[in-house]
């Protein structure tokens, strides 16, 4: 009977600790949270995750933009542009402080960014799925330096359809 006990508990406290990088407080969570707050458009939120003297780097398109104050521009014109935006997670990997995300960045471009009307047949909203890898540092359960990796074929595929779109509105 001590046996069986002592069994279960080993199992219960292995299933804890197997719980528990994910859990706030982590690295993994840190992300975790920015992708709940990313999903949902709330700037504030994915603020509220990065370190105030954050780094993000678009390494495809050689950008980069640091402090609280341009990351809030940023995210701010990302939701601006998007009816739709989300993070589809395809594997993870953590070791230490840094998280490895391969995942596809989707969404629903909104038409008015390329200078036509919502909705409009000239300029349709443009769907999209690209396929993407970040690399996030964490620390103090914060994100202190994030680097982008998008699959850019399909991002020039993307910019292709776009400028399709604009130049029909024109005409």
């Amino acid at each position: 009977m001590k046996l069986r006990r002592i069994s279960n508990l080993a199992l219960a406290i292995i299933a804890l600790a197997m719980v528990l990088p994910c859990a706030a407080g982590s690295p993994s969570g840190a992300v975790d949270r920015l992708y709940q707050a990313y999903n949902g458009r709330s700037v504030d939120g994915m603020l509220a995750v990065y370190d105030p003297e954050a780094v993000f780097e678009d390494v495809n398109q050689r950008h980069e933009v640091a402090g609280h104050e341009a990351l809030h521009g940023m995210l701010a014109r990302l939701a601006g542009a998007h009816h739709e935006m989300r993070i589809v997670e395809k594997r993870r990997m953590v070791d230490g402080n840094l998280v490895v995300v391969e995942y596809d960045y989707m969404g629903k471009l909104n038409g008015a960014v390329l200078g036509a009307a919502v909705g409009s047949d000239s300029c349709p909203d443009l769907e999209y799925v690209l396929p993407a890898t970040s690399w996030y540092e964490v620390a103090a359960d914060r994100i202190v330096r994030q680097r982008d990796f998008i699959d850019y074929a399909t991002y020039l595929e993307l910019q292709q359809k776009m400028q399709a779109a604009a130049a029909g509105d024109r005409h």
